[in-house]
């Protein structure tokens, strides 16, 4: 069976293994870490694969922090997330469930969603397949705990669920408001209540598509009076659960052995629902969902697990399974393979089978990434017409500029497109904004998933494999842009990348930051890590320490303050020496400036030679700064077509990067981005083949690019 209209098919392919355990929790929820706790104290091991950079989704992304009224007994875990006033928040719970993870040597991978199961010669559940900014990876286990919100797990698994067609769904979005103005220390958190919104909202059916047009709606819905942070997530009862070995509709019978039968599917004994969707009435998972209160059933349910699992024999022909008669086509997909460090040396793969990914969307232009340049690349591409989708992991659009907690731009150009910007607005009122001008324009957007490969026809790109919570899928589009900021796409569809500068055996790289996230206080700018963000380990470390390290703050940051990330090679490399020495370009579509804030020593040793001015030496910066124009054929990566790359991936040297990346001069590189792949589109043309002269009078018309510039040539 090849592909068709509404599918892709994906050819055979090893799967490097991340992990081979007794037992992989997917979800990071708090009963989640309750049960990978537990089980580890019965000897068995355990990884834990949670979907967001931090663990306790249940209580942080859902703004839910008071302890419920049926979380009660004797819960040490619960004592210690909600203390005596019987309230927390996310700053405590993300320590809290990170140090007892570490301390009971549980195994975690942050950001990484699970999205397929494995299984053995004879048909058992065998463990998990997880995607990431890594690619994707196996993880062997002789057990899996679906912790996830919906148990997507036991979805992907065929297991039944009571039917459930559509209708209308009661949710609840927590928000924070100021009550008082904020104080003049910018470091302490505004006053603030807590306040519940209650959405009664139509969803077609249960997919991950459909809870993304309710998270949008809720966003549209909620007053913008005083607020000062929404929810990353809606709260609900699920109205569709699975049929367990036995249903519990009496949440007295919850202590005794029989109970733990409604967490037990039917098809695989060794595979367990622990949530919401769990085989419950829906008075008893309406009372378990309360704050807390699933963490004795997670005590429970891991010793359980870990007493069922552990004794099961060594898994034989372990493989991720695919659809019977799938025969790749033209369209292909590609994705990373390396495994979860990008470390040389050889790892242990398994077979996964080809099989059909699902075609969820077409679209002229797709923006993955609506960070600082992948919002207004989208932004501008629907504005030219194009029907447009923008990709985003995070809550909301803005990246670094609002979830990234560095509200005010430092540098750069505030000209043409970035003037719109509500710069320097705090986070909430920045994401709206964005999220505003793009439906506007007629653009549709999808937060909270993960762009893990590219649909490839030979050279070029036709679309992306979208990660979410319920699997993979593909959205297909006449040209992609790789706002990630990272080059995750362009890296994944085969592009030749560099990162620090280790391709000369130097060890360089700016620092990155983690800031901690205070209601009303959007500006915490940061520098005490060096992070590679494709590095599984790397990422865990760096989250984790700083979680623990602020366990007393309200929150931290979901994103890392990252100033240097990996690169493309692309058609032309931009060099530190091209703007001090005045270098002009045909193809100029950025304007860009800065006072050469570099965080982290530079690699060619000209720096040696260059005068210093007052500026440089008073900011101890290793150069003096200035502006810069930026080419067209930056951004596109060398020997791929229907790709454009911007943001803090595209082709230049690493020396270069302090000289482009001011959040305004981004806005604008994403703008010019956003024009160059609609007119592409629209043209039925690759991105090299656009009108570059017609689109510099473009920006300069709106004001990106000074005048100058339509009359340079390569100086």
């Amino acid at each position: 069976m090849e592909g068709t209209d509404n599918s892709v098919v994906q050819s055979a392919r090893n799967l490097p293994v991340l992990a081979c355990v007794d037992l992989a929790i997917a979800g990071g929820t708090t009963a989640a870490v309750a049960a990978a706790v537990a089980a580890a104290e019965q000897g068995a091991r355990v990884l834990v694969a949670a979907p967001f950079p931090y663990l306790g989704e249940d209580l942080c992304a859902t703004l839910r922090l008071s302890r419920g009224a049926t979380c009660t007994g004797d819960l040490p875990l619960a004592d210690e997330l909600f203390g005596e006033t019987g309230t927390t928040t996310p700053g405590r719970v993300k320590a809290v469930l990170a140090r007892r993870l570490v301390d009971a040597g549980v195994q975690v991978v942050l950001g990484s969603m699970a999205t397929g199961i494995l299984r053995d010669a004879a048909g058992a559940i065998s463990g998990l397949v997880i995607a990431n900014r890594s690619g994707r990876q196996a993880v062997i286990a002789k057990g899996v705990i679906d912790a996830t919100d919906y148990a997507w797990i036991c979805r992907q698994a065929g297991c039944r669920f009571h039917p459930w067609t559509g209708g209308r769904v009661r949710f609840e979005r927590n928000v924070l408001r100021a009550v008082a103005p904020p104080a003049a220390d910018r470091a302490a958190p505004a006053d603030f209540s807590c306040e519940t919104l209650v959405l009664d909202l139509d969803l077609p059916a249960w997919t991950a598509a459909a809870l993304n047009q309710a998270e949008l709606q809720a966003r549209a819905m909620t007053p913008p009076d005083g607020l000062l942070r929404g929810a990353e997530r809606l709260f609900c009862v699920p109205p569709a659960r699975i049929v367990g070995r036995a249903p519990l509709t009496d949440v007295r019978e919850l202590d005794t052995p029989a109970a733990l039968a409604a967490f037990e599917t039917q098809e695989d004994p060794h595979l367990f629902a622990l949530g919401g969707c769990a085989d419950l009435s829906t008075d008893v998972a309406a009372q378990l969902l309360q704050p807390g209160a699933l963490l004795a059933v997670g005590e429970r349910l891991g010793r359980h697990a870990a007493a069922r699992v552990t004794p099961r024999a060594r898994q034989d022909g372990v493989f991720a399974p695919g659809t019977p008669g799938a025969q790749a086509g033209d369209l292909d997909v590609a994705e990373g393979l390396q495994g979860g460090r990008p470390l040389p040396g050889s790892q242990a793969r398994l077979p996964a089978a080809a099989g059909t990914l699902p075609v969820t969307g077409r679209y002229d232009v797709v923006v993955v990434g609506g960070g600082t340049s992948g919002a207004p690349a989208a932004i501008a591409a629907a504005r030219q017409g194009a029907r447009t989708l923008v990709v985003e992991y995070q809550e909301g659009l803005g990246g670094i500029g609002t979830v990234g907690m560095i509200a005010e731009p430092y540098h750069g150009q505030q000209i043409g497109f970035a003037r719109e910007v509500p710069f320097p607005r705090h986070a909430e009122t920045k994401m709206a904004w964005y999220r505003r001008e793009i439906e506007k324009a007629g653009g549709d957007i999808r937060l909270g998933a993960l762009a893990c490969g590219a649909c490839m026809r030979q050279q070029r790109v036709c679309g992306i494999v979208v990660a979410t919570p319920a699997g993979r899928e593909v959205v297909l589009a006449d040209v992609v842009i790789d706002a990630t900021g990272n080059a995750d796409v362009a890296a994944a569809a085969g592009a030749d990348c560099r990162f620090g500068d280790l391709e000369t055996g130097d060890l360089a790289l700016q620092g990155a930051g983690l800031a901690v996230r205070q209601p009303g206080r959007d500006q915490r700018n940061s520098d005490l890590l060096l992070v590679d963000e494709t590095d599984l380990v790397d990422v865990w470390r760096a989250y984790t320490s700083v979680q623990l390290a602020q366990r007393e703050a309200f929150d931290t940051t979901p994103m890392i303050q990252s100033r240097e990330r990996r690169r493309i090679v692309a058609d032309f490399t931009l060099r530190y020496l091209d703007p001090i020495a005045g270098r002009t370009y045909p193809d100029t579509v950025v304007w860009s400036a800065s006072d050469y804030d570099s965080h982290g020593y530079p690699s060619t040793p000209l720096f040696a030679l260059l005068p210093h001015d007052d500026v440089s030496r008073r900011m101890n910066h290793p150069a003096p700064g200035g502006s810069c124009y930026t080419p067209y054929r930056c951004l596109l990566p060398h020997g791929l077509d229907g790709l454009l790359v911007c943001g803090l991936g595209i082709g230049m040297e690493r020396d270069a990067a302090a000289l482009v990346r001011m959040q305004y001069d981004l806005a604008n590189q994403g703008y010019a981005a956003g024009v160059a792949a609609a007119w592409a589109a629209r043209a039925g043309c690759g991105p090299r083949e656009i009108p570059v002269r017609e689109l510099q009078r473009h920006l300069v018309d709106l004001g990106n690019l000074p005048a100058e510039v339509l009359e340079h040539d390569d100086s």
